[in-house]
C-alpha cells in the first residue's frame, strides 16, 4: 500500500489533540448558549446529539483498532484510520448543528471534501483487501481441488480388483460358495 504521511504515528497523535480541542472548544460553546435556556441541546437535538454519540463511539472504537493494528504492523491500519477521521469530521460537524446551522452547513462542504478523498482511499483499500482475501480462497481451493484429484487417483488407481461380496452374516461370499 502507498504510504500516507497522514498517519504517521506523530500526526495521529496531533490529530487526536486538535479532534479533542475541537470537541471542547464546541462543547464549552455549546453550555455557554444554552446556559440562559431552561432546555438543553439533549431536548431541542435529540437526533443530532445521538448521532454525534455514535460518530464518538465510532471514533474511540476506530482510534483502538488503529493502535492495534499499528503494533501487528497490518497493512489495514490506513482503512481503519479514514474511519477514524470520517467519524470525527462527522462529530465535530454535529456538535456545530447545535451551535449554529449555516455555519455548520459550511463546514460540511469541507468535511464533505475530505470524506470524499477519505472515501476514496478506503475504497482502494477495501477492494486491496478484498482482492488479497479473494486470491488466498482461490489458493486453498486450488489446493483443496489437487488434493481431491490425488486422493481420488490413488483411490481408483490402487484398486483394480473390486473387494469380494460379503453376505449378511459378514462372510465372503466366494468362500462360502465354494466350500
Amino acid at each position: 500500500m502507498a504510504e500516507n504521511l497522514g498517519f504517521k504515528e506523530e500526526s495521529i497523535m496531533v490529530q487526536h489533540v486538535i479532534f479533542g480541542l475541537l470537541v471542547n472548544t464546541l462543547i464549552n460553546q455549546i453550555k455557554v448558549k444554552y446556559q440562559s435556556m431552561p432546555v438543553s441541546p439533549f431536548e431541542t437535538h435529540e437526533r443530532v446529539m445521538s448521532a454525534f454519540f455514535v460518530a464518538l463511539f465510532i471514533y474511540a472504537t476506530a482510534s483502538v483498532a488503529e493502535i492495534i493494528l499499528r503494533t501487528q504492523k497490518s497493512d489495514h491500519q490506513r482503512l481503519v484510520g479514514n474511519i477514524r477521521l470520517l467519524a470525527s469530521a462527522l462529530a465535530t460537524t454535529l456538535l456545530l448543528v447545535t451551535l449554529a446551522l449555516i455555519l455548520a452547513c459550511i463546514i460540511s462542504v469541507l468535511w464533505t471534501c475530505l470524506s470524499v478523498k477519505l472515501a476514496y482511499e478506503s475504497c482502494q483499500d477495501l477492494c486491496q483487501l478484498l482482492s488479497g482475501a479473494a486470491d488466498e480462497l482461490m489458493e486453498m481451493l486450488k489446493g483443496l481441488t489437487e488434493f481431491a484429484r490425488s486422493s481420488i487417483e490413488k483411490s481408483v488407481s490402487g484398486n483394480t480388483s473390486s473387494p469380494p461380496e460379503k453376505d449378511h452374516a459378514g462372510e465372503d461370499q466366494e468362500n462360502n460358495h465354494a466350500g
